[in-house]
């Protein structure tokens, strides 16, 4: 008596069918996956310089004064290289330095952070390096640095004359870095290293120029 089975399988063609369904479903999803995640890396970028931002002015109520400068990999560098570290010793005005969401290198698997420079204060009692006028930033999702420059952000010293501030608006992977100044206004678009107020000279005025704008004695807008 023969037995007879009733289960049919798939064809070549039905198999080809669904994958190409599947694959048009991932060509889909995957882009707007990735522009999620870049959005998602943005607002923590902001709300991360933010806070230290908030630290920063906290810091400076006790000491009368800002941590030196701040470089991406804080543990490779001297405490007058790691001004953010300041925030979280001896008194923890931060919990820790957080982690820049557009650092980081590709080859290597050292953590990178956020970037702070400005202007040097004069005369004061700690030895070296503290900041009077500052702004921290990171290149954000272009991943290209070049808009705020970690060692004179406070003044023009860009090739094409502007810092540029990312907006989203203008695409996801738009360039610009994301970023905020603080600290003493007057110094803003001073041509100088050291904040020395008796060796100011009005011309050494080039001003700063962000998002079009520019700026002399008074700060850019806080980051939105």
């Amino acid at each position: 008596m023969r037995i007879m089975n009733g289960r049919k399988g798939f064809t070549l063609i039905e198999l080809l069918i669904v994958i190409a369904i599947i694959l048009i479903l991932i060509a889909i999803a995957l882009p707007n996956f990735l522009e999620a995640q870049i959005r998602a890396r943005v607002t923590k970028a902001k709300g991360d310089i933010r806070s230290l931002g908030i630290a920063m002015e906290a810091y400076y109520l006790d000491w009368r004064i800002y941590p030196a400068e701040s470089e991406h990999n804080l543990f490779q560098r001297s405490r007058y290289e790691a001004g953010l570290q300041w925030l979280t010793t001896p008194v923890k005005y931060i919990t820790s330095v957080p982690e820049d969401p557009f650092g980081g290198n590709s080859t290597n698997s050292e953590f990178s952070f956020y970037e702070m420079g400005g202007i040097e204060a004069l005369g004061v009692k700690f030895p070296g390096g503290c900041l009077e006028t500052w702004a921290i930033f990171t290149k954000g999702p272009d991943l290209n640095e070049g808009d705020v420059e970690s060692a004179e952000p406070h003044y023009l010293t860009y090739d094409d004359g502007s810092v540029d501030a990312y907006a989203p608006t203008n695409g996801t992977k738009s360039f610009g870095d994301i970023f905020q100044y603080g600290g003493d206004s007057f110094w803003i678009g001073v041509h100088m290293g050291t904040a020395d107020r008796k060796n100011y000279n009005p011309s050494k005025d080039t001003g700063l120029i962000v998002n079009g704008e520019f700026y002399l004695h008074r700060m850019p807008p806080k980051l939105q």
